[in-house]
């Protein structure tokens, strides 16, 4: 078990009162602004000390109250990211890096160096945090963390001080994190595309209670638990292989399966080596037969997966080859082209509609 919380704290106005229990490995917690998300985070980080209650994190008991253990946020082995950064001043990247106890020596081993290579670090160690970007200074934010050797990493909104293409970029970090680096994480959320792309399990708050716990796209069909979401740009996240380069045509051809690529503009990452692409679900149409006559360079062959009613909007998730497609299309759309699981359906995608995200790539 990741997770195991029960906590009660009452403050003016407004009571945290809730009882959680998940695996993870990556749970989000999603609601409405005052709902409780930060009162839960700053709960398990031991910033909030509750009133009553118990967590337990990976089998070790952190809180017990009343007349329990409580241990300070030092002794939690929890790392935090809140939505500023938070970083040093006086420190260069190194030093904000470097400031957790044993992070000096572990930036030097291959756990280290691979945490600066998935975060792109590397070039910005010796620099001062004074004129780093948003997105730096978030990368920045991130590697601290996770080189305080964290047994949970907790994030509070970790994308809602960057743009939308920066937003985009750092989830498409967070991703990399969980499944190259394995960390669990809870993260605080108000949008449904991270929940959607990045958690496995959820839970809603609304008035400090959990209402709503499950996998995200099941909660997320749940009227009450969409509140103030919106499914418009729910992404589609791939780390694939770079096939080869179509300069004239201005191209890159990106490996989907054997026998299927994903035309996206012309990169200059080598062949044989690993990007990141994302696309917006609504830029995914369906059709059932390979349309002619069309500008659009990708017409991808899948099988309908699921088919899932969220509001008035329906979300498609489609196999090509082994990688998972999503599209949105209107509750119209799936009834005339009869959409359910197990059926075979074309999916087009303009090549302008596949970004790059983040500039790295790898063998």
């Amino acid at each position: 078990m990741l997770l195991e919380a029960h906590i009660q704290h009452r403050f003016p106005g407004f009571a945290l009162d809730l009882e959680l229990a998940s695996e993870g490995p990556v749970l989000g917690v999603f609601g409405a602004s005052g709902s409780g998300k930060t009162t839960l985070l700053l709960a398990l980080a031991g910033v909030l000390r509750p009133q009553q209650g118990h967590i337990v994190v990976s089998g070790h008991a952190l809180c017990r109250r009343p007349g329990g253990v409580c241990l300070p946020p030092e002794r939690r082995r929890l790392a935090v990211v809140m939505q500023d950064a938070l970083l040093f001043p006086n420190r260069s990247v190194r030093g904000n890096l470097a400031y957790a106890p044993g992070a000096a020596a572990r930036l030097e081993a291959p756990e280290g160096r691979r945490i600066l290579e998935v975060l792109r670090l590397a070039p910005l160690l010796g620099r001062g945090v004074a004129h780093l970007s948003g997105g730096e200074r978030q990368r920045v934010a991130l590697g601290r963390a996770l080189l305080a050797a964290p047994d949970l990493l907790l994030l509070d909104e970790p994308t809602s001080a960057l743009d939308a293409e920066l937003a985009r970029d750092a989830l498409a970090l967070l991703l990399q994190i969980k499944r190259e680096l394995a960390v669990p994480m809870v993260f605080v959320t108000h949008r449904a595309a991270e929940l959607l792309a990045l958690a496995d399990d959820c839970v809603v708050l609304e008035g400090g209670r959990v209402v709503a716990q499950g996998a995200p796209i099941d909660v997320l069909q749940r009227p009450r638990a969409l509140g103030v979401a919106s499914l418009l740009g729910v992404d589609n996240l791939l780390r694939l292989r770079v096939l080869g380069h179509d300069a004239k045509g201005g191209v890159t051809l990106l490996e989907l399966a054997p026998g299927a690529a994903l035309a996206a503009p012309l990169l200059s990452a080598e062949p044989g080596s690993l990007v990141t692409v994302g696309f917006y679900a609504d830029e995914v149409l369906l059709c059932l037969e390979r349309p002619a006559g069309l500008s659009a360079r990708n017409a991808l062959l899948g099988v309908v997966m699921r088919v899932t009613n969220v509001g008035h909007e329906v979300l498609v998730d489609l196999t090509v080859g082994k990688e998972t497609l999503r599209a949105r299309v209107t509750p119209a759309a799936a009834r005339e082209l009869a959409l359910a699981p197990g059926a075979s359906v074309v999916a087009v995608l303009k090549t302008a509609s596949v970004h790059l995200l983040g500039a790295g790539s790898e063998r």
